[in-house]
């Protein structure tokens, strides 16, 4: 057994007991109950333009197959993921997500009007968060129409939390093309981007995180 001379020693100790505090302190901050840093809440933006008139009764996850229908729609697959938040992080379970957007042809299904579309677009989704918040929908990588770009539609509803609608714009396309759908700020239109994966030749994942405040 090697001993340490007696000075090795007194200078170790006082290290040691320096690297035991440093080590503890993550876990007195976590034991102390200090909040968690807030979350800026998710923007809102306009509704606008082409809420559904009428749900469709098979609404569900999938916005790219209709039941009874063989094909898919159109366009490129978009699987977009994430979690409904308090502002101190916390998840927001039962929360409802409804998601709706343009076919590739630019139009919204389940308004009227008429025009083509996309047979085998659902064009409206709703979903609700599990027990850790999240959510999932398949759909389409939204495309531009009539000088705006591509987005997709939100609301958010949760009984503990004050209702959302926005829209979320792929990364680098919002850029200043918002016109006159709500948003002045440049940092509030960055909030509102998000980042498009490549998984596969004609399909994409991404995923998003929503803020609601209390």
């Amino acid at each position: 057994m090697i001993t340490l001379p007696h000075f090795s020693r007194r200078r170790l100790i006082p290290r040691a007991l320096a690297l035991v505090a440093v080590a503890a302190f993550p876990v007195a901050r976590l034991a102390s109950g200090q909040p968690r840093p807030a979350l800026e809440p998710t923007p809102p933006d306009a509704e606008g333009p082409f809420y559904p008139t009428a749900l469709p009764a098979n609404a569900g996850s999938d916005l790219t197959r209709i039941p009874g229908r063989s094909e898919r729609a159109k366009g490129p697959s978009l699987d977009l993921s994430g979690r409904v938040l308090r502002p101190d992080g916390e998840p927001l379970a039962k929360a409802k997500v409804e998601l709706w957007q343009c076919d590739t042809l630019g139009r919204y299904h389940h308004v009227g009007g008429g025009g083509q579309l996309d047979e085998n677009f659902q064009g409206y989704g709703a979903v609700e968060t599990d027990s850790a918040g999240r959510f999932a929908f398949r759909t389409i990588r939204p495309v531009p129409y009539s000088g705006r770009p591509p987005h997709l539609h939100f609301k958010l509803a949760h009984a503990s939390a004050r209702p959302l609608t926005t829209q979320i714009y792929p990364k680098g396309e919002s850029a200043e093309r918002f016109g006159g759908f709500g948003l002045s700020s440049r940092e509030a239109r960055s909030r509102l981007e998000f980042a498009l994966r490549e998984k596969a030749p004609g399909a994409f994942e991404a995923t998003y995180d929503f803020v609601l405040r209390a």
